[in-house]
């Protein structure tokens, strides 16, 4: 091997280990939310506030079976919990869902209540050790009215959760407390004393470790939400198994030289010309796949072995160019901001609130034409219109969000985030206008009639991400701007405005260019409660007719 591939192997190994580390970090903090939502519930549950308050002085082994059957009922409830225990401020345990001989191996002092009084949630998390496994813990008061009793919920940092998040993910983890392995893959066990030098490197400083004679690279980092910063998470994969395809891609290809080399002394130029060429041909399609050229194909010449390794090399041609083509289409069905955006990690429904600005066009009577026109003729034209409308979108970096018959939608601002997506809305409206006013020149010289566009553009907060079924979904935008840039592509058609592009006035605020803005007064729009100013903009390109400009 190589040096350039080794050190490829590493910075790909780097980049793995490291998004490996993000989503599992993620997922602590998920887990951890998810538990302090289920505490809170706890917390605020009066049933269960009333029955603590009357029995937490009793003596009676009845009222305490009772108690304890309680946080058992809770601890299943919330799912992830391996436990729920009740304790004072000054940490003595009140009640517990373990068994006792657990609970006196569990010790959680009266510093992770203080850390969680210092919060503004009253809330706090840290890791424990309970026996041989790791518990992450999360306290929040239960108020009785006043906090002095807390609840104490723990999750599980053990070898189950380890081994599932390598089947998930094939990497090697390990949960590291005061420089020891707690817990982690079975390919990891004793290895304390490595792990605990790799501890006191820098975080985020990729180590290459030794463990049980097989090379390993990754990151030490430390465990989120662990207030005391007594644990730590490593996370490694194998560097003989990572460089498993190009050893055994090296073993091919010294074996086939070499049998080249054989026959070709053996056998004289007839038989070097039936190896050789097949070789020849092998190497030069890897060329061609090494630089992306997935339709390379090699001649399969013969029946034997090396007709069997073109067949396969064939086969895997193929299905690297069909890989290539999902990816092209991914591209061609979304735009390119949203297609890297999807691509990034694992999709999830849901979204984030940001400020964007929405441009709704719609092209008038379409109707008509569509009367007059064939629906393969009709298909012909709008592609072209709609060619034209998403070039002059996409060239000031707006995204496409969907069609709708024979309107438009875009988005300025999202994914990828600008603070000029108002300048950007109204530049891709005046060049929607110019491209039409040139595809009319084209059309009226084919007798056919004139394309008339509305547009309206609306600036605001909306809800943007993934929205759908857990099957099917679609990035896009939802809120009161979107229905309010389709309300303004709407006004377009009253003559009273001689408008062929109209803003909100959150839009004319947001704009920093300089535009011919012209003022249209204050108007009722379906939907909101308070009569709206709006805005029309006026074209200043002097190339455009004044039909096109709005006068």
């Amino acid at each position: 091997m190589t040096a350039v591939e080794r050190k490829h192997a590493q910075e790909r190994i780097r980049a793995e280990v490291e998004e490996a580390t993000r989503v599992f970090v993620q997922f602590v903090s998920q887990t951890v939310k998810h538990l302090g939502l289920a505490v809170r519930l706890v917390s605020s549950d009066y049933a269960f506030a009333s029955t603590f308050a009357q029995l937490r002085d009793s003596q009676d082994p009845v009222a305490r079976a009772t108690l304890e059957s309680a946080l058992q009922n809770y601890r299943a409830r919330i799912g992830l919990a391996s436990f729920i225990r009740l304790i004072s401020a000054d940490g003595e345990t009140l009640a517990d869902s373990l068994p006792a001989e657990a609970s006196a191996k569990l010790a959680i002092d009266e510093s992770l209540i203080l850390h969680a009084e210092e919060t503004p949630g009253l809330q706090a998390t840290k890791v424990e050790s309970l026996g041989d496994t790791l518990q992450m813990v999360v306290v929040y008061p239960l108020l009785v009215p006043e906090p002095s009793v807390w609840i104490a919920v723990g999750f599980p940092l053990d070898a189950a959760l380890a081994e599932e998040f390598r089947r998930l993910s094939g990497f090697e983890i390990a949960f590291l407390h005061e420089g020891k392995v707690a817990a982690s893959t079975p390919a990891l066990k004793h290895a304390e004393i490595d792990f605990a030098l790799a501890s006191d490197s820098p975080a985020r400083e990729l180590q290459t470790l030794d463990i049980h004679g097989t090379p390993y690279l990754g990151l030490t980092v430390p465990f989120p939400e662990d207030i005391d910063g007594r644990t730590q998470i490593a996370m490694l994969r194998s560097f003989d198994e990572e460089m498993a395809p190009f050893r055994q891609l090296e073993r091919v290809l010294i074996l086939l030289n070499i049998g080249a080399l054989l026959v070709s002394g053996i056998a004289g130029v007839f038989v070097a010309r039936g190896v050789t060429r097949p070789l020849i041909s092998l190497s030069e399609g890897v060329r061609k796949i090494m630089r992306g050229d997935y339709r390379a194909r090699v001649p399969v010449a013969s029946r034997d072995e090396l007709g069997d390794l073109a067949s396969a090399f064939n086969s895997m041609a193929i299905g690297l160019e069909e890989r290539d083509k999902v990816h092209d289409l991914l591209g061609k069905s979304v735009s390119p901001e949203v297609a890297r955006e999807l691509m990034k990690s694992e999709i999830e429904l849901g979204g984030e609130i940001r400020e964007v600005t929405i441009l709704f066009s719609d092209l008038r009577g379409f109707t008509a034409l569509s009367e007059t026109q064939s629906p393969q003729a009709l298909v012909e034209q709008l592609n072209t219109y709609f060619t034209a409308v998403t070039s002059a979108i996409e060239s000031v970096g707006g995204v496409v969000d969907k069609y709708i018959g024979d309107a438009v939608m875009a988005i300025f601002g999202a994914p990828v985030g600008v603070p000029d997506h108002a300048d950007r809305a109204v530049r891709a409206a005046l060049a929607i206008l110019e491209a039409e006013e040139t595809l009319n020149l084209q059309r009226g010289g084919e007798g056919l009639p004139a394309f008339r566009t509305g547009i309206g553009i609306s600036t605001g907060a909306v809800v943007v991400g993934n929205v759908g079924s857990a099957s099917r979904h679609n990035y896009t935008v939802i809120g009161n701007e979107v229905n309010l840039a389709s309300r303004l592509q709407s006004l377009t058609k009253r003559e009273m405005y001689r408008a062929r592009i109209i803003c909100s006035d959150a839009t004319r605020c947001a704009l920093e260019g300089a535009y011919s803005l012209r003022d249209l007064g204050e108007t009722e729009i379906r939907g909101k409660k308070e009569a709206l100013r709006i805005w029309a903009v006026d074209s200043p390109l002097p190339s455009l007719s004044p039909a096109v400009r709005g006068s």
